[in-house]
């Protein structure tokens, strides 16, 4: 009788429990067998690692897998090449290098395609005190974020008032008069912060939201939406809805719909956000020649029901509720990698109604 595929889920660092058993069951509900590992654990000739027996983890020492999720996505990084050198020639979905690309980067490559360029938000790189006041002063309201952060970490808000910057870091306001322009661009240079217009993207209650579109590849090498989320900022006056400073809150993707637009799911809101999600993956996946298999999408969605896109993460998009919908199309498409390397398509079967 011919073994099971061996799936390895490769980890740098702790990761939420519950996600390593939607792995788990996701594995084998594709019919592969499964373990966990850090990037520590990898030897020579075997891996440290655990493994999911009885509704309990086990420690174990396991083979060399047949094909690895890569949690991790440190690829390049000196801390972890290594790891990446000693698992080399075993098919991984996400070949990349480093931890992801930067928030302009991304932009300036969905500006290659029309129909995707109408949802990004204008912005510009703070360089100098004089074009950073002309931004402010013509939208208004604008949001400062780095480069490089995530999770709203370090997001400001910023609006003009009666020649005073109004700066909200999510906790503390902050003023500082027009003539202190060239010092408030040092702080913001010296940090690679760039600004964008705000969008005002809130319920009829007033609370703040972003819809998270979570991408993934399927086990037939499509991309696919694998669940929409919402995230809601409770705390209204801070407007950045992942920032820890506020109370988060979210809500069913079909009581959203109901409750903030009158729709039902697959009406034509959803299915505009769909479509778009999907343009825009495969946008990116022929601009930057593959080598990733998920895509987080924050979309924001004004008063008038357009859709702009606040950030296209194509590092390690994850989640706190929909854990087995991230997992089902990524151990899939794990396993499609394998087959692909095989050259045997037939051998593994990948169930017909979550590929």
């Amino acid at each position: 009788m011919n073994r099971k595929p061996l799936i390895g889920m490769m980890l740098g660092w702790d990761v939420g429990i519950q996600l390593l058993r939607a792995c788990a069951v996701a594995a084998a509900y594709h019919g592969a067998d499964f373990y966990v590992f850090r990037t520590s654990g990898i030897g020579e000739h075997s891996i440290s690692g655990m493994k999911l027996e009885n509704d309990e983890w086990v420690d174990g020492e396991f083979p060399y897998p047949d094909a690895i999720y890569d949690y991790t996505r440190r690829r390049g990084i000196a801390k972890f090449q290594q790891a990446y050198r000693k698992l080399e020639g075993i098919p991984m979905g996400h070949t990349l290098k480093g931890r992801s690309m930067n928030k302009s980067k991304v932009y300036r490559m969905i500006q290659g395609d029309p129909r995707l360029s109408q949802s990004l938000i204008p912005y510009m790189t703070v360089r100098d005190p004089e074009s950073l006041m002309t931004f402010i002063e013509r939208h208004g309201k604008v949001i400062f974020k780095t480069n490089g952060g995530y999770l709203g970490r370090n997001a400001l808000t910023a609006e003009l008032k009666n020649d005073v910057i109004e700066v909200f870091d999510q906790q503390y306001l902050h003023r500082f008069a027009r003539e202190d322009a060239p010092r408030f661009t040092e702080i913001l240079t010296a940090k690679r912060y760039f600004a964008q217009k705000m969008i005002h993207s809130a319920t009829p209650q007033g609370n703040p939201f972003h819809v998270r579109v979570h991408l993934s590849k399927n086990g037939q090498n499509r991309w696919t939406v694998a669940f929409h989320s919402i995230g809601l900022s409770l705390t209204p006056h801070v407007t950045v809805t992942n920032s820890e400073r506020t109370y988060r809150g979210t809500s069913t993707w079909a009581d959203f719909l109901r409750n903030q637009f009158g729709e039902k799911e697959n009406g034509p809101l959803h299915r505009q956000i769909d479509d778009y999600g999907l343009r825009l993956a495969e946008h990116l996946e022929t601009v930057i020649g593959g080598g990733f298999q998920e895509i987080g999408l924050d979309l924001g969605i004004d008063e008038r029901n357009r859709i702009w896109l606040f950030e296209a993460g194509i590092g390690l998009p994850g989640t706190s509720y929909y854990q087995l919908q991230l997992a089902l199309p990524a151990m899939a498409y794990t396993l499609y990698l394998l087959k692909r390397k095989q050259g045997e398509f037939n051998e593994i079967p990948i169930h017909p109604n979550l590929e």
